[in-house]
């Protein structure tokens, strides 16, 4: 039986690590020991964090929205209840956006959530609400078409046409 040698294996590894730590100080940039661990910290701090950036951007948006909402008299809660009595939908990172760079059509969301408010400490008439959204029922959006369905579709269609065509004579 032959003989394995695992040079090649071994030095592709580390390699590999080495590459990956590069940019590090001392020696976890060049021993291999060192890199190893260096590598693996950095890659379970960084999963952590891609979660964690999600989170910290949320709670941005809603310090922004509340910032903008305080200036015109609101408060960020009855201003969320607002929008949801209002039907308006949209998320927090457009109108933290609108917020900071567009003054004037944040001021004119929040005077329509204003409007859709009850009184501070009254609940809404809820059959006015069913009401409104009842009249109001949305169309679900259509998923557009593959043109290998269409093409099908097409060909039913022009063997029915031919069917009832036969029938016909």
């Amino acid at each position: 039986m032959s003989r394995v040698k695992r040079g090649v294996t071994a030095h592709a590894r580390h390699k590999k690590v080495l590459k990956l730590a590069k940019g590090y100080r001392g020696k976890r940039k060049n021993v291999f020991k060192l890199a190893k661990n260096a590598v693996m910290k950095a890659g379970t701090n960084a999963y952590r964090d891609r979660r964690l950036r999600k989170r910290t951007f949320h709670q941005l948006w809603v310090l922004r929205i509340n910032n903008a909402c305080r200036e015109l008299d609101i408060k960020y809660s009855r201003f969320i209840y607002g929008l949801e009595l209002a039907g308006i939908e949209i998320n927090r990172k457009m109108l933290a956006e609108l917020a900071v760079n567009n003054p004037d059509v944040f001021k004119e969301i929040v005077e329509l959530a204003k409007a859709a408010l009850p009184p501070v400490g009254q609940a809404p008439n809820l059959d006015d609400l069913k009401m409104k959204y009842d009249k109001s029922e949305k169309p679900k959006a259509k998923m557009p078409k593959s043109p290998f369905v269409e093409k099908v579709e097409k060909e039913e269609v022009a063997e029915e046409e031919k069917k009832e065509d036969k029938e016909e004579k």
